[in-house]
């Protein structure tokens, strides 16, 4: 006891060595100052002493604490039993003794649960083995604020919380493999609170693992969880990485011996760019020994670190491909440094828009897609492709004879279509595929090339031989290739002549006389402009032609005449319409009979028994002025007698109006204030439009006054006339009624 507080002085005061069977030193770990008793061999000084970085993790990985250096100031605990089902408690085996350290060793028992006193040991306990029991949980350790070593490998762990280490500030070591953890939840391990430098989940079965517990901040040696069933990563709380952090400092995490199939993505688990991922994670991933598919996925990351592959090797670098099966067995780094890269490529299916029978695959490397169509009999273009960019579709030795305008030529940045039997090609391709697209064709049996085609970059087209027939249509091609010809692009181009074909650039198009030509077309433009302006004629002429009347005859000026007919106004209103009958019955045809008026309103004034259709046209015919109430039963669909002869009533009303508008007037009250867009076209759409009708719901309430500026005076005296006869002038028959 003595020599171990003489031990301990000598490691407070002095500088150099102390001696436990190997050369150690007090080291101070700077992520978690608050330890003062741990130790460093001496020869991590030796390795690495002008990297200071280096040294640190030397010794995290290597210290010991000082309880493991010198066992005389520490106490060993024993449990004992108190059910079957594994429920114990822990006693001290010397009770008069005071020791610094305590430590729990009960490995292979058939503990349950945690021993239930625990925290009554928290001040001194700095090791827990309880290795190889039945042990299922584990969360009341969260008392144990000085524990550094927890062993609970071979129990029967299933399910790790993220609370279960918060606080546990000390926790160095932690071993939980050979358990049957399936679920260790996100931040279990990424907790800043914790500093561990060493945790061990292998040979459980988890499926999945957090991104959170395998990029951490706080610098640790190795998290294992190898031999695991994991399939993938996930990001649970949407993790994203900072940048202006550095993670980890140092060690790896070891994935070997796991079921990886897809390659990972790192923009889901947090990183947007690739070079994050370098920049702050400062460990490394062991992802040997799964079955890795070496695809398209890959290349993206393959390609950021193949400059550096060479330079900081690594034996978990080594990774091999299970499949594609001819890249079975053979390192990804291999492929990587000697730039094989293209060989990491992704199938598209039939259901992903490849054409039947065709072969199509992404090649990032190239910044391709390609769709090979090559000799699969096809005798049309395909319809569809994949929903790629930078698509090169390949339909060479095929039987296809045209080329037509499909939407997925914008997506193209190469066709080769040699080796098949075309005869036309469509003039909107050329306008479709952009300028820098690589066209490869043969165009032996083609008598015309289409004009569009002026506008690709003719270095990037090859047409092969061609034998097409010149006239002063084919003019502009001669042009198109002697811009810039230098044969580089394989272009030759003959003109058909009786005397045997004739290079294009030689051909003399201006013996063809082009000019007459040139007048055809000039007239076609002008015959075309001409048939435009007609049609547009026609068409506003056909959707405006009520318009069109309205402004000619305009109803918004009262008719002054002397016309006598037997009724001054015939009244046009919807019996469906409640609110528009009770307001004509009540108002509108009181303050016209008051003025003189007569009217005629078919729900007071018609005969039992005649026919409503003939009483219609008879009593229009004998109006002189009609007012309309604008309601919505116009433009509805149901078809009742009552919409029926109100329909009726309007028609034979604008064609009476139409047909003498001089004498008569036809006005229009927007009752339900209705708008324009709610009818076809009609002339009620017209008037809506023109804002010709009289708004019901006029603020100003100007709407009487109005009224009788568009219907005039009335032209027969009732029995108590308000103005005489002599007033002849409209004017002061309106200002004679607001008296």
């Amino acid at each position: 006891m003595f020599i171990f507080i003489f031990y301990v002085a000598i490691l407070q005061t002095m500088q150099g060595d102390i001696t436990f069977g190997h050369l150690y030193r007090p080291w101070n770990d700077t992520a978690n100052p608050n330890r003062t008793n741990l130790f460093c061999p001496s020869d991590c000084d030796q390795q690495y002493a002008t990297y200071i970085h280096r040294e640190d993790g030397c010794c995290r990985c290597r210290m010991k604490p000082a309880w493991e250096l010198d066992l005389t100031d520490v106490e060993f605990l024993n449990v004992e039993y108190r059910r079957r089902r594994g429920t114990a408690f822990i006693i001290l085996i010397e009770q008069l003794m005071n020791y610094k350290y305590q430590i729990l060793i009960h490995t292979y028992g058939f503990l349950s649960k945690i021993p239930e006193n625990v925290c009554d040991f928290a001040q001194k306990l700095v090791k827990l083995d309880l290795s190889g029991n039945g042990i299922t949980n584990f969360e009341s350790i969260s008392c144990l604020t000085n524990l550094d070593t927890l062993l609970l490998a071979r129990n029967k762990i299933s399910h790790v919380k993220n609370e279960t280490f918060f606080g546990l500030s000390m926790l160095r070591v932690l071993d939980l493999s050979n358990n049957d953890i399936k679920v260790l939840e996100p931040n279990t391990l990424s907790d800043t609170s914790l500093f561990l430098h060493s945790a061990n989940f292998r040979q459980n079965q988890m499926k999945t693992i957090d991104i959170t517990n395998a990029v951490i901040e706080n610098p640790f040696c190795k998290i294992d969880y190898s031999d695991n069933k994991i399939t993938d990563f996930t990001n649970e709380v949407s993790f994203q990485i900072n940048p202006d952090k550095i993670y980890g400092d140092g060690g790896y995490i070891d994935l070997a011996d796991n079921v990886f199939q897809t390659w990972i993505n790192f923009t889901d688990l947090g990183f947007p760019d690739l070079n994050y991922f370098g920049k702050v994670v400062s460990y490394g991933f062991d992802l040997r020994r799964a079955n890795w598919t070496c695809d398209c996925k890959m290349q993206p990351f393959l390609e950021k670190v193949k400059p550096y592959l060479g330079k900081i090797w690594r034996d978990y670098y080594n990774i091999t491909c299970t499949e594609p099966p001819e890249l079975s067995g053979v390192s990804i780094a291999d492929m990587s440094m000697k730039n094989k890269l293209d060989n990491f490529i992704c199938n598209i299916s039939v259901t992903s828009g490849c054409p039947l029978g065709c072969h199509c695959y992404e090649q990032p490397s190239e910044r391709r897609t390609v769709v090979n169509c090559t000799g699969v009999g096809l005798t049309t273009m395909p319809s569809k492709l994949p929903a790629f960019s930078n698509i090169e579709l390949l339909l060479e030795n095929n039987l296809i004879h045209e080329l037509g305008d499909i939407e997925y030529l914008t997506q193209l940045k190469k066709l080769e279509i040699n080796n098949n039997p075309l005869r036309k090609i469509s003039s909107a391709l050329a306008k479709r595929i952009k300028y820098n697209v690589d066209i490869s064709l043969n165009c032996t049996n083609l008598e015309k090339i289409p004009i569009t085609f002026k506008q690709l970059d003719q270095h990037r087209v090859k047409l092969g031989i061609c034998n097409i027939t010149c006239d002063c249509s084919s003019k502009w091609v001669k042009e198109w290739i002697f811009a810039k010809y230098d044969n580089s692009n394989h272009n030759e181009l003959y003109c058909k002549a009786s005397g045997g074909n004739i290079p294009i650039i030689s051909f003399n198009f201006d013996a063809l006389d082009c000019a007459v030509d040139q007048f055809l077309i000039y007239i076609a433009i002008a015959l075309a402009l001409f048939l435009i302006i007609l049609s547009v004629g026609m068409f506003v002429l056909y959707n405006y032609r009520y318009e069109l009347v309205l402004i000619h005859k305009n109803p918004t000026i009262g008719r002054e005449n002397m016309v006598s007919m037997l009724y001054d106004i015939y009244i046009v209103v919807n019996e469906n319409n409640d609110e528009a009958l009770l307001w004509t019955k009540t108002v509108l045809t009181h303050k016209l009979k008051r003025l003189g008026y007569n009217t005629y309103f078919p729900c007071r004034d018609n005969i039992l028994g005649d026919l409503r259709e003939e009483q219609i046209i008879q009593m229009l015919s004998k109006s002189r002025d009609v007012i309309v109430l604008l309601t919505s039963e116009f433009n509805s669909d149901e078809e009742n007698l009552n919409t029926l002869y109100a329909n009726l009533e309007w028609r034979h009303a604008w064609n009476n109006f139409k047909t003498n508008s001089s004498e008569r007037n036809l006005i229009v009250i927007n009752f339900d204030q209705l708008k324009a867009g709610d009818f076809d076209v009609s002339p009620l759409k017209a008037f809506l439009r023109l804002k010709m009708t009289l708004d019901f719901a006029d603020r100003s309430h100007s709407l009487m006054r109005d009224l009788l500026a568009r219907i005039g005076p009335p032209s027969r005296v009732n029995k108590k006339p308000i103005y005489k006869q002599t007033h002849r002038d409209h004017t002061q028959f309106i200002e004679l009624y607001f008296e």
